[in-house]
């Protein structure tokens, strides 16, 4: 049970640390205004409305594959049931996703591609993981 919480664990650590990366990259091609208010709802709109569309392109590769990266390290790690472990990271790395979706203002197509995006990478991942796993054990 340890071993299967810490595999779940390390997968979203692993998964999240992609995304914050990539996305903390789209803060430096398009940095937010100087003095910008994060607790003005109206800037933040200002700025996601003004932001060009790579910002967003980044930020739907970093769910992509932040999740399938997840999903590889918690199939990888996982002593039984390793493609639920992926599914895991995926479904809680989704939620987390959604709440940023919703939360600050983000195109309609951002939104449902970033959505429909989680689950399947990390299954991807979680496949990819089980493989990569069976090799190192036969």
């Amino acid at each position: 049970m340890a071993k299967k919480i810490l595999s779940t664990a390390l997968g979203l650590i692993g998964g999240l640390f992609i995304i914050i990366s990539l996305e903390v990259l789209g803060h430096v091609i398009y940095p937010m205004p100087a003095g910008m208010n994060l607790n003005d709802p109206e800037a933040i709109n200002a700025y996601t409305s003004a932001a060009p569309s790579i910002v967003f392109i980044l930020l739907v590769l970093s769910y992509a594959l932040g999740s399938l990266v997840g999903g590889l390290i918690a199939s990888a790690m996982a002593p039984v049931n390793k493609m639920a472990n992926a599914i895991t990271v995926g479904g809680i790395l989704m939620g987390l996703g959604a709440y940023n979706l919703f939360m600050i203002p983000h195109p309609v197509w951002t939104i449902i591609i970033s959505i429909f995006l989680f689950i399947p990478c990390s299954y991807l991942g979680g496949y990819w993981g089980i493989k990569a796993s069976s090799r190192k054990a036969g």
